[in-house]
């Protein structure tokens, strides 16, 4: 699979006015669904697996796993499932035990075609950001992680959480830009689209050609995401608990209580 035939398809949905969906998933079957459903791509990472654990998926940020070590345990699952359907590995550019060329090579030979920088050091707030950016180990990095995938021909989905960065991804050509506000379910709806806004500007300002997607924040169903695209002119969006907690829970749940409300002839 070329950069070009992954890349096609998204361009061709843009110049239709269609959404183009990446879908985030932590599991076989979800990948699945979301290959059933239409996704354009898939992406999987460390916060998918906790979502799948049935935790917030904030608490993927605390240092209880190897993120890098889940994305690649996880891959060749949601690789299988996927079939001819591009899937994106979320790797931490941050990993002090392995370079970057290692890992962008470990993604790809457990079947990605593509390389995202999740987790970011965008999430832990300035201070944190600044701290790591200070030490080498931040956004910085992970922007080279993504050019050093770029030229080992893998697609590349790279995240910024300020118009500097959404520029900065649009200057050094990454392929599909994401723009986030923060957690799914968290912020304020109007300040949220001012800052989605602002992102989407900078990129199309520095590249007006930029595939850019919204994610996170207040986009927690399709009219939000609707009407975030409608004010932003971004080009899609980037599932994560939307398309993945929230319909497990509810379908499980909708499930199980329709099979508890049978009644047997048992009662006399």
């Amino acid at each position: 699979m070329t950069l070009e035939t992954m890349l096609a398809p998204l361009r061709a949905k843009r110049a239709a006015g269609e959404a183009i969906v990446v879908a985030g998933v932590g599991s076989g079957i979800t990948a699945a669904g979301a290959k059933a459903g239409g996704a354009d791509l898939l992406a999987t990472y460390g916060t998918a697996v906790y979502r799948i654990l049935g935790v917030p998926t904030v608490l993927a940020f605390l240092p209880y796993d190897d993120a890098n070590k889940l994305t690649l345990g996880l891959l060749p699952e949601i690789v299988e499932r996927a079939g001819d359907l591009p899937v994106v590995g979320g790797l931490g550019a941050h990993d002090p035990r392995r370079s970057l060329a290692w890992l962008v090579g470990a993604a790809r030979d457990a079947g990605a075609s593509g390389v995202t920088n999740e987790p970011f050091a965008g999430i832990y707030g300035p201070t944190f950001r600044a701290e790591l950016e200070r030490s080498g180990y931040g956004f910085s990095r992970e922007l080279e992680m993504l050019r050093l995938a770029a030229r080992e021909g893998m697609l590349t989905l790279g995240w910024a959480f300020d118009p500097d960065e959404a520029r900065r991804m649009a200057e050094a050509g990454i392929d599909v830009i994401g723009t986030m506000t923060g957690i799914t379910g968290a912020g304020n709806d109007a300040g949220a689209i001012d800052e989605f806004g602002a992102m989407v500007r900078a990129a199309r300002d520095e590249r007006p050609d930029a595939i850019v997607l919204l994610h996170g924040g207040p986009l927690v169903d399709p009219p939000s995401v609707a009407a975030a695209l409608a004010a932003t002119g971004a080009d899609g969006y980037a599932t994560g608990s939307s398309a993945e907690r929230g319909p497990v829970l509810t379908g499980v749940r909708d499930a199980v209580a329709a099979f508890k409300a049978l009644r047997t002839n048992a009662a006399r």
